[in-house]
Parts: C-alpha cells; sequence; structure tokens
C-alpha cells in the first residue's frame, strides 16, 4: 500500500513542482521561517521528497493537517465502531472496514498528535475485526514504526500474535507456495502465507523485546521454522530464545528442540562438525539445568548422546585413513590415537587400535618421491637487498 501510494505521488509530480515554483517566484516561506537569512527547507532535498509530496498532494485536494477536521472524524469514526459492534454479524465487516478508513482519515489530518497515535490503533482494531488481517498488521505496524513506545503496545502485540498464528493454521492445513497468489480472501497475505506470520512474530519479539510475549513469539517462529525442516533457521531461534530471554518459562524447550535442530541440521562428515559440538554441550547443559525434565527424556538424551558420539567419532575415522591412504603415517596416528582414548565407547576405537598397529613402524611421512628431479632444480636462497647497508649503518638502525 505504501508503493502505490508513492507511485501516485510521483505521477503528481509536475503539478507540484509547479506549486513550489510559484511559490517561490512570490517569495513565499514555509511556516515558521524567518526573514532575516534563516535557513529554508529545501524543496528539491530528494530525501525528502516524498513526505513533501503527500503532504503538498493533500493540501491541493483539500486533505491538508487540520486539527479540528481530524477531531470531527475521529468523532464519527468512534461511532460507525460502536454501530458495528451492535451490527447483525453480517453487516459487521463492511461497518468495520468504513469505520477503519475514517480513523486512518482522521490520523492523515491531524499527524505527530495523540489523536494520531489512538486513530492508528483503531483503524488496526477496526480492520482486525473485519477479518482484514493483513490490512490491521500494516496499520499497527506504521504506528509502533513512528511511536515505538505507544500505550497501545501491549494490546497490539497480542493482535498480531493472534493474527500470526492465524496465518500458520491456514497454511498447516492448507500448504502453498510462496508463489501462490492470494486475490479473494482478506484476511491472509496476497502471497507467502508462511514466511509473513514467521516475520510477524519476529517483529513481535523486535518491536517489544521486554514484553510478556516476546519469548513465546521467539518459540513460535522457531516451531514453525521446525515443522518446515527448516532447521537451521528454526535453531537460530531456539538459540536465540535461550541467550536473550534466560528467565522464560520455554527455556527447557529451547534447549530440547535446540538439541533436536542441530541434530536434524548435521549433513554428514563432508560438512561442519560444529552442530554435533553444540548439541554435546546442549545434552550436558539439560541434564545439569532441568535435572526434572530431563529424567523423563533419559531414553532419548541417551540416544542423543550415543549418535553425537558416533558422528565425531566416525569424522575422525575418516581423517585418520585420509592421512592413512596418503602414507601420512604421523598424523594418521594422531587420529587413531583419539579414537582409541576418547571415543573408547564407539566401534571405531577397535578398529584405529588395531590399525595403529600396523603402522606403528611407518614412518611420519611418505618418502619424497623423484629426489633426483627435485635435487636437479637450484635451492631457493635468501634474496639480497636492493641497498647494500654498511655495517655501521646496521648498528645505528
Amino acid at each position: 500500500m505504501q508503493t502505490s501510494r508513492k507511485m501516485v505521488l510521483w505521477l503528481v509530480l509536475p503539478l507540484l513542482a509547479v506549486s513550489w515554483g510559484c511559490t517561490s517566484l512570490t517569495g513565499g516561506q514555509r511556516e515558521g521561517a524567518s526573514g532575516s537569512g534563516t535557513a529554508q527547507a529545501n524543496p528539491f532535498d530528494l530525501e525528502q521528497w516524498p513526505e513533501q509530496l503527500e503532504s503538498s498532494w493533500k493540501t491541493l485536494i483539500g486533505k491538508g493537517v487540520n486539527p479540528q477536521k481530524a477531531r470531527e472524524l475521529y468523532v464519527d469514526a468512534e461511532g460507525m465502531y460502536q454501530q458495528a459492534l451492535q451490527a447483525e454479524s453480517d453487516q459487521q465487516p463492511n461497518l468495520f472496514a468504513q469505520a477503519a478508513k475514517q480513523f486512518q482519515e482522521a490520523a492523515d489530518r491531524w499527524p505527530d498528535s495523540a489523536l494520531e497515535e489512538d486513530a492508528m490503533f483503531m483503524a488496526g482494531e477496526a480492520y482486525f475485526f473485519a477479518d482484514m488481517y493483513p490490512k490491521a498488521n500494516d496499520s499497527w505496524e506504521r504506528l509502533l514504526k513512528k511511536y515505538p513506545n505507544s500505550k497501545h503496545l501491549d494490546p497490539i502485540e497480542s493482535r498480531r500474535f493472534a493474527i500470526a498464528q492465524f496465518w500458520l493454521d491456514t497454511h498447516y492445513k492448507a500448504p502453498e507456495s510462496v508463489w501462490t497468489f492470494n486475490l479473494t480472501d482478506k484476511s491472509r497475505p496476497t502471497r507467502d502465507t508462511f514466511g509473513n506470520a514467521v516475520r510477524v512474530f519476529d517483529r513481535i519479539r523486535l518491536d517489544d523485546p521486554t514484553g510478556k510475549l516476546a519469548d513465546d513469539a521467539t518459540l513460535a517462529a522457531g516451531n514453525a521454522y521446525f515443522a518446515k525442516q527448516r532447521y537451521l533457521d528454526a535453531d537460530n531461534f531456539y538459540t536465540d530464545l535461550r541467550k536473550t530471554f534466560p528467565g522464560s518459562e520455554h527455556q527447557y524447550r529451547a534447549h530440547l528442540l535446540g538439541l533436536k535442530s542441530k541434530l536434524l541440521s548435521y549433513q554428514g562428515t563432508d560438512y561442519s562438525g560444529v552442530p554435533l559440538d553444540e548439541a554435546e554441550k546442549l545434552i550436558k547443559q539439560i541434564q545439569r539445568q532441568f535435572p526434572q525434565e530431563s529424567a523423563q527424556e533419559r531414553e532419548y538424551l541417551a540416544r542423543a548422546y550415543a549418535e553425537v558420539r558416533f558422528k565425531k567419532a566416525e569424522r575422525e575415522w575418516k581423517l585418520a585413513q585420509y592421512y592413512d591412504r596418503r602414507g601420512e603415517y604421523g598424523a594418521a596416528r594422531f587420529h587413531y590415537d583419539i579414537l582409541a582414548g576418547d571415543f573408547a565407547e564407539t566401534p571405531f576405537a577397535g578398529q584405529a587400535r588395531s590399525r595403529l598397529g600396523e603402522v606403528a613402524d611407518k614412518p611420519a611421512v611418505p618418502p619424497q618421491r623423484l629426489q633426483w628431479l627435485v635435487e636437479a632444480f637450484p635451492k631457493e636462497q635468501n634474496s639480497k637487498p636492493l641497498i647494500a647497508t654498511s655495517d655501521s649503518g646496521k648498528t645505528r638502525r
């Protein structure tokens, strides 16, 4: 909606430029500027043009700043809102939508005022009860962008959480591609219902990081990605919850689901082993921090620990075998020793000990092949300095 508004404003740019030009020719000044050399607003400041264009366009069509008119519109909108609450259920969506537009117009007629803040909130409320959730969320996002510490923050975040959860449930009931467009259902975004739901959860925790729903939104976003099998994204949210909200009631779930995400995100010996290291740490943290809860998950945690240890040993075995095949027995023995000592409970330990006995007398590095050819080339010498220096000069330096 913001994009279309800006496109309209740019289309009327020539008319507004002429208007500004006439003002400058007649020596007109902006409100608050003095005639004694005070700096005036530059009409050609590109960064301010969108706002200047919108303000000038509203003035030209008779919808400029007017506090008295804003009050009248707000009162009328309140009347429409109350009428919608008392109307029949089939009539309510249309009446709420009309009230929302009236509230928005009231906000536009008195910017940077308490009335604007209240009107923007009520516009979102009216759109919410009209089941026009994308418009409701847009209205509240604009409000929080302009008034980050708004007195309406708590009810706004509660509504947005409900909207995001509704979009997720809708997506799970009828999964759709991100390229599927919705042109009929006003309760859902135009496209990517899942992505918009997660984005709202993310915005809730960023807009109000100390709010009562911040940790709930973080967990919900992580769970949404986990359900979509996007385990790296899920793990990022679970990790953020563990670190950012240490007092959250969701700490145990964030630890347990974070562990599952790390194990599921591991892609094998050809990829990073960091998820395994972090998973092993999480298992120990779960057992230490949540003794009662972890007792109920004893079997799973035991299997997870055995899986982590096996896969870490598998990585060591692959490295040892790599050096073994290359004849670099010193490096191979190093990794076989790690397997025999640190991973004694895994099946790789016995194989490592057996191989250690076989390569015990092998040279650490393979002999140089084609040694006669290597010796045929001149040996590298230290290059001489371009400018010779005397011994006395070296002493002074």
